[in-house]
């Protein structure tokens, strides 16, 4: 064996495994459903194509003798699902979305007739009802990603769209230019209750979940994925709600984007109790580039970004002892001790000698 795969052969066996123990479930979705004839007889052994129209991976299962056929761990992305048998029509629906742990149903009605003739069914673009789990969710796609603004560039104010959400500090910028992951509370739970997860994997900081691990920019997620109750015991490690970022991917097109967000005290109104506005310099700012190894083979996904925020703190106000009282000299103020004891200074006035 070469020195090279000596080197690297324990390092990718090591990939693999942990790669099967992942949570997979919770980063990819199914497509489910039956294939019956124009008299609602079920057609057993139909072929059923699922492909992906990003990367055109494809995916062929068979019916049961019920008629029914399931594809499951599907990535989230754009589906076409085709149905065939001899004797019969062949049948087609595209522009099926499939979201993280998703569960589609697409059933067909396949007419008698030529199987070199399709018919071709474009699904629409409103959500479609899960009738396979009972789970109260909500997914916020690319298109909401990149219009929503989000205080600090955070994904965490996300969180803030469900029904439910609750906002505990109202000090938004502070907070959401930090790691804190406690600043939201959704249908009365703990802040520090949510289960963070990117890609499947826990986000959080396990000392106490108060803090994220990385805090992913918005420029490199494809769709977030919000479960508020009723969902897997998959998801089981939190009792709040489970929040599940899916980062894109590549596909058989370059995407890529430069990009720089800011926020300056030039461009802001003065604090109303602040008798001057207070610096403030914010720069977001990275790039992002997909595509393509080997088309509808390998694809790649890179992203780097970075942040620097200089920030002037709020004035306050605060009392400040007299001069009279720096020297000792309480006179009208409040009643001075002696250290230790109940009995006050003569004339309120701390001796010269006991003031270090």
């Amino acid at each position: 064996m070469s020195p090279f795969f000596r080197r690297w052969l324990p390092a990718a066996l090591a990939l693999l495994v942990s790669a099967g123990s992942l949570p997979a479930q919770t980063m990819f979705g199914r497509i489910s459903g039956t294939v019956l004839d124009s008299s609602g007889a079920p057609i057993a052994g139909a072929k059923v194509t699922v492909t992906d129209t990003d990367t055109q991976a494809v995916r062929t299962v068979t019916t049961d003798d019920h008629g029914f056929y399931v594809a499951e761990n599907l990535a989230i992305g754009p589906y076409t699902v085709a149905a065939s048998q001899p004797g019969f029509k062949a049948a087609q629906q595209s522009n099926n979305l499939v979201t993280a742990d998703a569960r589609l149903t697409v059933d067909f009605k396949l007419q008698v007739g030529n199987a070199t003739q399709t018919v071709e069914v474009t699904a629409t673009a409103e959500d479609t009802l899960n009738t396979v789990s009972a789970e109260i969710s909500q997914t916020i796609d690319q298109t909401q990603i990149d219009n929503v603004p989000l205080n600090g560039r955070s994904y965490m104010e996300l969180l803030t769209l469900v029904p439910g959400a609750v906002i505990s500090n109202p000090d938004q910028f502070s907070v959401l230019t930090t790691l804190s992951a406690t600043n939201q509370s959704v249908n009365g739970h703990r802040t520090n209750s949510n289960n963070m997860t990117v890609d499947g994997m826990i986000n959080l900081d396990g000392g106490a979940n108060g803090s994220l691990i990385n805090n992913i920019s918005p420029d490199f997620m494809q769709e977030v994925k919000i479960q508020t109750s009723s969902f897997s015991s998959q998801y089981g490690r939190s009792s709040g709600v489970a929040f599940n970022l899916a980062t894109k991917n590549g596909t058989n097109q370059f995407h890529g984007a430069a990009f720089e967000y800011f926020r300056n005290d030039a461009l802001d109104a003065r604090n109303y109790f602040s008798p001057q506005k207070t610096q403030l310099r914010f720069n977001d700012f990275g790039y992002d580039l997909g595509g393509p190894i080997r088309k509808n083979k390998v694809f790649f996904f890179v992203g780097e970004e970075w942040k620097r925020l200089r920030q002037q703190a709020a004035p306050i106000r605060t009392s400040l002892p007299t001069t009279a009282e720096l020297q000792g000299n309480f006179v009208g103020a409040h009643t001075i001790n002696e250290p230790g004891t109940k009995t006050p200074f003569p004339g309120n006035v701390i001796p010269a000698s006991l003031i270090t």
